[in-house]
């Protein structure tokens, strides 16, 4: 017993006089990469001082117009660096993460949002149908209550099981709870690869793949307008972090063909988008074995409270 402890303290000494390594960075993409040699250039002549959102902007509308031979050698370096990442880092031992549920929905994050809008923009959305976002509470999802909500979750019959107890789901709750039209039009989300490169230009989404939330958080803060441009962009981050989020912080790029019908917002059915969206998150979850589910799981929160 005497030499075990003995063993013990030498290993521990061992353990704390080691060198720590610190972990490799994480490779990054060729249009980051891009980004980051532009900046350098510009800031070695002296064209910018500081990281300006025009800055940002030029640089990205630059990356845009890069034709495929330019962006290869961008791309070759991401991919090298991605290598080089796995090979380093494959040996590192990781702590395990203890996370009940990945999900992006954040009601709390709306209400941040939504509290810096003027009042002028405030009268558009709800006139556009989108009042009741305004009103939305700063609320924490409980994510261990929201797993166990997911798991009795019958997505074949849209109904939750809870105590013996079915409770079948339907539109008229998602309207009821969120306060979305429940009735009209279904919205589309089925748009041709240069319709929504168009609709992204005109909305000042210059991205390449999926949209960021952050991105559109950032041009909400900067916007004083009311137009297309402001509602668009509003109604795109509210379905990333409300009613149609995916446990990854981006908007999926096909939402942007929803800008098509702008103008017939108020008379769109969202109350189906969304109740849909969460059943076929909800679905893939438990089909596929994820450990992120897509979908309004505030609705789900509330609606079994109710």
């Amino acid at each position: 017993m005497q030499r075990d402890r003995s063993m013990e303290r030498v290993e521990n000494i061992e353990k704390q006089g080691a060198v720590q390594v610190p972990p490799p960075k994480r490779s990054v993409g060729p249009f980051l990469i891009y980004y980051k040699k532009q900046l350098e250039l510009m800031k070695s002549k002296g064209i910018v001082d500081k990281i300006s959102t025009t800055v940002k902007k030029e640089i990205r509308e630059k990356w845009m117009n890069l034709d495929e031979d330019s962006k290869l050698e961008y791309k070759k370096e991401a991919c090298e660096n991605s290598e080089k990442y796995a090979n380093l880092s494959h040996n590192i031992p990781r702590k395990a993460r203890k996370v009940s549920l990945y999900t992006r929905c954040a009601p709390n994050h709306v209400h941040l949002t939504v509290s810096n809008l003027n009042e002028r923009q405030r009268f558009v959305l709800r006139e556009m149908g989108f009042g009741s976002m305004l009103d939305l509470r700063s609320i924490q999802l409980n994510r261990d209550f929201c797993k166990w909500l997911v798991d009795h979750l019958d997505h074949n019959s849209c109904a939750l099981d809870i105590c013996g107890r079915r409770l079948p789901i339907s539109t008229k709750d998602v309207e009821f709870i969120l306060g979305v039209k429940s009735s009209g039009v279904d919205v589309s989300i089925v748009a041709s690869a240069e319709e929504i490169n168009h609709i992204c230009q005109q909305h000042g989404v210059n991205v390449v793949g999926d949209i960021p939330i952050n991105l559109l958080e950032g041009k909400l803060k900067e916007m004083k307008t009311l137009g297309k441009e402001f509602v668009g962009c509003f109604v795109l981050f509210v379905l990333g972090t409300l009613l149609c989020p995916t446990p990854k912080p981006y908007i999926k790029r096909s939402f942007i063909s929803i800008l098509l019908n702008i103008d017939e917002f108020k008379s769109l059915n969202w109350a189906k988008l969304v109740l849909d969206f969460l059943i076929r998150g909800v679905r893939k979850y438990k089909e596929k074995n994820r450990v992120g589910v897509s979908g309004c799981l505030l609705f789900l929160m509330v609606i079994c409270r109710k």
